[in-house]
């Protein structure tokens, strides 16, 4: 994403433990959970996110949501993507915006989360908030969820963790099984209003061995506003209408004896937009002086489309007796390219790419050397490479076509070349002191290497290009090198055995995205050469680490029928990531940045099969200058957000009926995301002889006409290139989503 003000080097902090040991010590803990006492079972159950090794949520001391693979799948196949999913779970989660590609500035607790499947991050050297662009649900066991700061994943992991773990074989019945679902999606608003999904898995589970195989597809059609217009398209950050995504994954599982597991898993996601709609511009782009020219029409074409394609590798060795110890070993390898949307500048249109190749190894030991103390310790090691390049299109054809039309005349460097190596090390331990009492606490030291390859400038290649100069001076690169230290301490009292309160302080940090900081120059031109006067460059302006102190103080009940859970949250950091909205550079500046609220979330069983439940989170996100705090921009700041629902389980049938609000927001500098509320009604009808399942669902209820979360942000962030209206992205009508499953 050209926007994303996070960076990558942190890619080391990722697995919240292996997932194979993880997930089979998880398996056991909520068997014996499950013949405990009731209301002890969902405190009983087990994590691996919060501590970098399997733990009980009743003994963490921080707060973390478990959606389980049931509430996704019946969620998915009634037509939602994962990250409203997430959105209608989680209460510190910003609402999702639907249709958009990008999850930027959709945070955890107001600031950037780490994403992960399967322990491997998602994020990158160079921030690009697809992270959720990544992963057919079909595919996916359960997500969990920690908010708020966490210092044993080390950077880019200010706002929290939300760890995707993939299905498995070993999560199967023993034996060969299937599973295929297919399903569609529609608002009847239009020609092409139509979304089309397809699925089939392949397990098989022996004493030994398992395994699964899957495929997944999802075509989405075009979409349409509440009143049946045509949305606008995302040129920005693109959108998910007129696209097709193909999901690929499979994992084999040996268990070697008792104690020795070894496990490697699989992917291939390709998600491309080919549409045939555009931003009309005007005849030579007239629209940009006079907007009300501005359209949304069919007639679209280019050679270079928006598109993410991910390869993924994740090998896992576990032993849980490796000299009295566990022992977890990982090795992974994430290849990634990313494309997007034909853009205009200033003399040109062109489209972005870039390519992440990103691998790396960790291994953590487990140890309980007395009773009632755990030790975990470990180090990671990773490398991401980062390349990128633009595509420069035929400006008259943009000009004549009024921006419909785009044949690509070659292509230039867009960013510097980008290595990023680093090395961590890590112990967190668990102590338990009493029968109520446990303390948690740990430490990451974590070394990370930046080279910045010599690049000349963006706009310096293109004149070459188009044959206005001959040459130019080079950017200087170089190395950059950091260190940080980062602490967390923590403690859970349970007042009961269904009950707890817990206070955590934990450190994080995150850099500003090096490829939107270096690079940049000013230049002087003398006989078609480009001389450099000066620049942004690694010898006179190194990276510093922007660190963020975390503190919470929460409370979690379960009581088996009734569930509440909430806190409230602080956390300060020294400098401020800032976007120059004329250049779209990153900028530091020495100015303290705060988020803080509180969230919660309660669900209540109620007889005759009856269940209601309820979340939301307050936030503010604050800056401070000479003249006191005041509210950060609304590109980035998170929105407070209140859901309900009320559902209703009988035998077979079973329905939902959930809305949510997003309040306002109001920056320093007027910008405003204007707050909505949206209802949906799902449900589903089982047909237990037949092992079949239909889905159904009903968005956007009462067809409300909106601007997303991320059309304000892209107003915010983009107005100073053109007139909002370019970038004010509505959500999609109502539509109906109807699916059948069928297990074998």
């Amino acid at each position: 994403m050209r926007l994303e003000l996070r960076f990558g080097v942190s890619l080391v902090a990722m697995v919240a433990a292996l997932p194979a040991y993880a997930q089979d010590a998880l398996d056991r803990t909520q068997a014996t959970a499950q013949a405990t006492s009731q209301g002890a079972t969902m405190l009983e159950a087990v994590t691996v996110t919060g501590s970098r090794a399997p733990q009980q949520i009743s003994e963490t001391a921080k707060t973390i949501h478990v959606v389980e693979a049931e509430e996704i799948q019946s969620r998915a196949r009634s037509g939602e993507n994962l990250q409203q999913i997430l959105a209608h779970e989680i209460p510190s989660f910003d609402a999702a915006s639907y249709g958009s590609r990008t999850s930027y500035g959709q945070n955890l607790r107001g600031r950037a989360a780490l994403v992960l499947i399967d322990g491997v991050s998602l994020n990158s050297a160079r921030g690009v908030s697809r992270q959720f662009d990544s992963i057919d649900p079909f595919n996916i066991e359960r997500v969990e969820v920690l908010s708020g700061a966490t210092s044993i994943y080390g950077g880019n992991a200010t706002g929290g963790i939300i760890n995707i773990i993939t299905k498995k074989g070993k999560n199967a019945e023993e034996g060969l099984h299937a599973e295929v679902t297919a399903g569609a999606q529609s608002g009847f608003a239009g020609s092409g209003d139509l979304d089309k999904n397809a699925a089939a898995a392949v397990t098989y589970r022996s004493e030994d061995w398992d395994a699964r195989f899957a495929v997944s597809g999802l075509g989405t059609g075009t979409f349409y506003d509440g009143r049946g217009n045509l949305l606008m398209p995302d040129i920005t950050q693109t959108s998910t209408a007129d696209n097709r995504s193909l999901d690929l994954m499979g994992s084999i599982g040996y268990q070697i004896d008792a104690n020795r597991r070894l496990e490697v898993t699989g992917q291939f996601f390709d998600s491309r937009q080919d549409s045939e709609y555009g931003v009309y511009f005007g005849p030579f782009l007239a629209a940009l002086s006079d907007p009300s020219l501005f359209e949304a029409r069919s007639g679209y074409s280019s050679d270079f489309n928006p598109r993410t394609r991910r390869t993924m590798l994740n090998a896992t060795y576990t032993d849980d007796d490796f000299l009295g110890q566990s022992l977890m070993l990982q090795a992974f390898h994430r290849s990634e390219k990313v494309q997007f949307h034909p853009f205009p500048s200033s003399t040109y249109f062109y489209g972005s790419a870039q390519d992440t190749d990103y691998y790396g190894i960790k291994a953590a030991l487990v140890a309980e050397p007395t009773d009632g103390l755990r030790i975990t310790y470990g180090v990671d090691a990773d490398r991401d490479s980062f390349s990128s390049r633009q595509n420069i299109f035929d400006l008259m054809t943009a000009l004549t076509s009024g921006a419909m039309d785009f044949d690509t005349i070659g292509v230039t460097g867009l960013y510097p070349a980008l290595d990023v190596s680093t090395v961590a090390g890590f112990v967190e331990a668990s102590y338990k002191v009493n029968d109520a009492l446990t303390v948690n606490g740990g430490v990451r030291y974590q070394y990370v290497d930046t080279k910045v390859g010599d690049f000349i400038g963006a706009q310096q290649q293109i004149a070459i290009l188009q044959g206005t100069a001959t040459s130019a001076d080079a950017i200087p690169g170089g190395s950059v090198s950091y260190d940080a230290i980062l602490l967390n301490a923590g403690a859970t009292y349970s007042i009961t055995n269904t009950q707890q309160v817990y206070a955590n302080f934990s450190q994080g940090f995150e850099l500003p995205d090096p490829a939107k900081y270096y690079g940049f120059g000013a230049y002087s031109l003398a006989g078609g050469h480009y001389t450099l006067t000066n620049s942004v460059n690694v010898a006179q302006s190194a990276l510093e680490a922007i660190k963020t102190n975390s503190f919470e103080l929460g409370y979690r009940l379960d009581e088996g029928d009734y569930r509440f859970d909430t806190a409230a949250f602080y956390s300060l950091s020294d400098r401020s990531i800032t976007l120059n909205r004329t250049t779209l550079a990153v900028e530091m500046q020495d100015q303290e940045r705060r988020v803080y609220g509180i969230e919660g979330k309660v669900g209540v069983d109620l007889a005759y099969g009856f269940e209601i439940g309820a979340l939301g989170q307050w936030v503010r996100t604050q800056v401070k200058s000479d003249a006191g705090w005041s509210n950060d921009s609304v590109g980035s700041a998170s929105v407070s957000k209140l859901g309900g629902h009320i559902g209703w389980r009988g035998e077979a049938l079973s329905l939902r009926l959930q809305g949510q609000h997003v309040f306002d927001l109001t920056d320093k500098d007027d910008y405003k995301i204007d707050g909505y509320t949206l209802f949906d009604l799902v449900g589903a009808y089982r047909f237990e002889d037949t092992a079949t399942t239909v889905n159904f669902g009903v968005h956007n209820l009462f067809d409300k006409e909106y601007t997303t979360i991320w059309g304000s942000r892209a107003k915010a962030l983009y107005g100073a290139l053109a007139n909002e209206a370019i970038f004010d992205y509505k959500g999609r009508g109502r539509t109906f989503a109807v699916s059948l499953t069928k297990a074998f």
